[in-house]
């Protein structure tokens, strides 16, 4: 038997569906959660699963070392809005214990170590599409955890660590928590529509994002992990397009069969420190990788819409 692809976070949203996409290729998949937003069953079934907490060097210290040949680490508090209620909680979790795992790898002589960060660590940027070279002045709490947590990989990456860091955008797809109203756009929105009730949009409707389907995203993680091309860079994660919030709400009207003309929508109120707008140049991925986002928004919208109502 081969040795196992540790995926950290992997009981959650994005986590589950890389672990899912590495066990139909055949590979030995352990998944390390503490299931504080993410769900047993979520798991597939063919992977082992520790409940457990990667900020906790006492925890780590049972992880099974000589049995993986690379991390994919996805364990984070990923909610701009929970950073600001609890920002104890992001430091430990997205910074703390990034350093605990890398620290850990480097003891157990794991050089493959691949970590998911965000477009939170952008900012505000004055050009909104942005390039992985582009400078980082993150709004959020969160997204300055993000950042310090990469300047942890990177520093280990000096060391002589195989990294790459990801720079997610904004993630759909079936699987999203439809219960979670403080993180996920596409999902928030869609919890909404599904409850007949009136849809509250937070902020502008000329704001903007880049929505990137979740197999795309697995597809471009997995990619990478046996990619040399890919050791030691920081890829921007995205389609590459603009998306207006007033045009997804539209979609997701139309796909759950919604009048766009009569349905209720309210944009009010703001969330703190959230970016207005912001898409990604993903010309270094597609060079590197040879890889590109192949669901459309309106298809991935039509998929979750049917995943939801199921």
């Amino acid at each position: 038997m081969g040795a196992k692809i540790l995926v950290t976070g992997g009981a959650g949203f994005i986590g589950s569906h890389i672990a899912r996409h590495l066990v139909e290729k055949g590979e030995r998949v352990l998944v390390a959660d503490n299931l504080a937003s993410g769900y047993e069953k979520n798991v597939p079934r063919k992977a082992d699963i520790l409940n457990m907490d990667i900020s906790d060097h006492k925890a780590l210290a049972k992880l099974p070392g000589r049995d993986i040949k690379a991390v994919i680490h996805l364990a984070a508090q990923s909610s701009g809005e929970i950073s600001n209620e609890k920002p104890l909680l992001d430091i430990m979790t997205n910074s703390v214990g990034t350093l605990a795992l890398l620290r850990w790898c480097r003891d157990n002589g794991i050089k493959r170590f691949i970590f998911s960060s965000s477009m939170a660590v952008y900012g505000q940027p004055e050009e909104p599409c942005v390039k992985e070279t582009d400078p980082c002045r993150p709004l959020s709490l969160y997204g300055i955890s993000k950042l310090t947590a990469e300047n942890y990989v990177n520093h280990f990456a000096r060391d002589g660590m195989d990294t790459t860091i990801f720079r997610f955008f904004s993630v759909y797809g079936p699987g999203q928590d439809l219960g979670n109203m403080k993180q996920g756009m596409v999902s928030i929105y869609l919890a909404y529509i599904l409850k007949g009730e009136t849809l509250y949009v937070k902020g502008s409707s000329d704001r903007f994002r880049d929505f990137i389907y979740v197999d795309d995203v697995a597809d471009a993680v997995i990619a990478s992990i046996d990619s040399p091309a890919a050791y030691g860079k920081t890829y921007n994660l995205a389609t590459g397009v603009k998306t207006f919030v007033r045009d997804l709400v539209d979609m997701e009207l139309e796909a759950l069969g919604k009048d766009r003309s009569i349905y209720p929508v309210k944009y009010e109120g703001r969330t703190p420190d959230d970016q207005f707008g912001l898409y990604a140049d993903i010309s270094r991925i597609e060079k590197d990788l040879g890889w590109r986002p192949k669901v459309a928004l309106s298809e991935g919208i039509r998929r979750m819409s049917k995943w939801a109502r199921s």
